[in-house]
């Protein structure tokens, strides 16, 4: 391969990596020397018609992949329209990485034109719900994406977009409620759907918390407080944020911790830390906790999905159920936190 090719695929392999695509090619001639540098194991084609370097393709997180693939299926068909998971993704929402095996597209039957394992299409029309452009591709609005998401998804599932939904929705919970309300008797699902919107939080911060909070509603137990905070005992006026709390009616605090992997490689939930300093910071976060008069319990994103494991940790530390009498009802009490250090 001449220099000069080298540099032009070189060049638009680093445009393609920039905009987090995959590398759409123009000519026969682009096409050919992609396909012969395959060979060599530099580049890969992980859809037919596109391509990255190996190097960077490997090093994407399944999120980023789906992204790329989705920006690299746009230039393809620029009419095309993401629905669903897909469109949840490309809005923000942090849905769990094993739904994003397939993309999502939204067209009539009659517009089907690619048939492909990795392809989903859903006969969505598209003409009232006019579609927006989110991380570079065009998908459903917000409530329509909401609605589509929660009357095909599992409860817990369907919380991840709900919970992102009610905080970024211009209009908030009320928007979506009546975004649904209005399709009742026309669309199937919507009942469904405003049960799962019903429970929705907006203060919740990743697809893990989402799911662990409707792992406790499923399973009866006393609803948390969210993203509460707790002052730093060594630091007076320095505070941090932890993701429940329990406050049970005999005044025992449980805190609550949803580990995962987002919490690690997302530069905005690690302000830019290494996953070293991440952790390290979490040790000397629940170490101060600890000097509080209360219990920690800790769970990962893994618990929380298989159910049974968080379970059985919420029961251990003593999180009520809902009926018990240590469970308490209403709004989460305010904590006097100096009074609940150790002495």
């Amino acid at each position: 391969m001449s220099k000069k090719v080298e540099g032009e695929l070189s060049a638009m392999l680093d445009g393609a990596q920039r905009a987090g695509s995959l590398l759409v090619p123009e000519t026969e001639r682009v096409r050919a020397a992609l396909r012969r540098r395959m060979g060599a194991g530099g580049i890969v084609s992980p859809e037919r018609g596109m391509y990255a370097r190996a190097s960077w393709w490997e090093g994407l997180r399944p999120d980023a992949r789906a992204l790329a693939i989705m920006r690299g299926l746009q230039r393809l068909h620029p009419g095309w329209v993401f629905c669903g998971v897909s469109a949840a993704l490309a809005h923000g929402a942090d849905v769990s990485w094993g739904l994003l095996e397939k993309t999502h597209v939204a067209a009539p039957r009659s517009s089907w034109s690619v048939r492909s394992d990795r392809i989903a299409w859903h006969a969505v029309d598209c003409a009232e719900d006019r579609p927006v452009v989110r991380s570079s591709v065009r998908v459903t609005p917000l409530p329509r994406t909401t609605l589509d998401c929660m009357r095909s998804l599992s409860f817990r599932e369907g919380m991840v977009v709900a919970d992102h939904a009610v905080a970024h929705a211009s209009g908030g919970r009320e928007e979506l409620v009546s975004y649904l309300q209005a399709r009742a008797g026309r669309c199937h699902g919507v009942d469904r759907a405003l049960g799962t919107l019903a429970w929705a939080d907006a203060r919740a911060e990743s697809g893990g918390e989402s799911i662990a909070r409707a792992v406790m509603i499923e399973q009866g137990f006393m609803l948390p407080d969210l993203q509460a905070w707790v002052p730093d005992p060594l630091r007076p006026g320095r505070w941090f944020r932890v993701d429940f709390v329990w406050v049970r009616a005999d005044g025992r605090v449980i805190v609550g911790e949803c580990d995962g992997k987002r919490k690690l490689l997302d530069s905005g939930l690690s302000g830019g830390r290494s996953v070293r300093q991440v952790l390290v910071d979490q040790r000397e976060r629940e170490g101060l906790i600890t000097a509080y008069d209360v219990s920690v319990v800790r769970f990962t994103f893994e618990e929380a999905a298989c159910v049974s494991e968080l379970v059985r940790k919420l029961d251990l530390y003593g999180v009520p159920r809902l009926g018990s009498p240590l469970a308490s009802t209403g709004e989460a009490p305010s904590i006097d936190w100096p009074a609940l250090l150790r002495r």
